[in-house]
């Protein structure tokens, strides 16, 4: 007998919506694709239907509410969409199961991001602004992943320290490690506090009972303050089997995006400033870009090259 084959299509009536149905009507048929002989067939028929129907609902809730921590804002305006928690629920799959637990919100998040093109919106920009909230998420969601895979591998990141020797101004800098950074329709903050009404821990519970309403959804987007969005990721709690990662942040003008190509190892804050004021850019700009460098520099989102 093979219990191996016989856990994968366990795993696969948890995780499929279609092997389920098809359970449902016959459970000898619907396994017709496993290698498995007529007494492991029959340890299938002990299965009450309605009994593995309640089964996946639940770990599909318990994993739903872990994913809606990583994607707060994601998950509540794809809530007030059309079929928003069904989609959400559907994402619940056996191409997200079956990778690695610490790949899963990526992967999810990627299947979200395809699915977002078929649903309807009142405008192309609407769907615009979504994606790039979904990308930002995204984006702290594989540096999360990133980070606590290299823990789980014996690795032991280090803070940056260099920016407090030097003269950091005319030193090359660079992105740090596990950084992400995405534009966003409006400041980070301002989207979790009116779009969000609860903690990230208990926000799909709420979700998947009183999903957000589209009249908020279009007021909340109807007003643009673009963000350069930019996110570290580092170790909360320091564990060799289950490491915790949270998120440092900052929110800079749109007009640091077309700096960020300097941020390469290639030029220093002096140079680019220099740039700028060749380009005839005024005294008080200069000194809010040297701020906000600054501020980036001692947060440990970029350091010296």
């Amino acid at each position: 007998m093979s219990f191996q084959e016989q856990e994968r299509a366990l795993f696969d009536l948890l995780f499929d919506q279609s092997l389920r149905e098809n359970f449902c009507k016959d459970s000898t048929t619907a396994f017709s694709e496993y290698e498995l002989d007529d007494n492991e067939l029959n340890d299938f028929k002990e299965i009450r239907p309605d009994a593995i129907e309640l089964d996946a609902s639940m770990r599909a809730y318990l994993i739903l509410t872990q994913v809606c921590r990583q994607f707060p804002v994601t998950f509540s305006l794809v809530s007030s969409l059309q079929n928003g928690i069904s989609l959400l629920q559907g994402l619940i799959n056996l191409q997200t199961m079956r990778c690695h637990p610490t790949e899963r919100a990526t992967i999810f998040a990627s299947q979200l991001r395809d699915q977002l093109a078929t649903c309807k919106f009142d405008s192309d920009n609407e769907l615009a602004m979504i994606t790039a909230i979904l990308e930002a998420e995204l984006g702290m969601a594989w540096t999360s992943a990133t980070l606590k895979q290299k823990v789980l591998e014996g690795e032991s990141p280090s803070e940056n320290k260099n920016f407090a020797n030097g003269d950091w101004l005319n030193k090359p800098i660079k992105l740090a490690a596990y950084v992400s950074a995405a534009i966003i329709p409006q400041s980070y903050v301002r989207l979790k506090e009116r779009l969000c009404p609860c903690e990230d821990t208990s926000l799909w519970a709420h979700l998947s009972k009183t999903q957000l309403s589209t009249s908020l959804r279009k007021k909340t987007l109807a007003k643009e303050e673009p963000k350069l969005f930019i996110t570290r990721a580092r170790i909360s709690t320091l564990s060799l089997c289950e490491p915790t990662v949270d998120h440092q942040t900052a929110e800079l003008t749109e007009g640091f995006v077309p700096l960020f190509q300097h941020v390469n190892g290639s030029m220093s804050i002096a140079q680019i400033l220099a740039h700028l004021r060749q380009a005839g850019a005024e005294e008080k700009l200069l000194q809010g870009v040297q701020a906000g460098f600054q501020q980036l520099l001692t947060t440990g989102m970029i350091e010296l090259a």
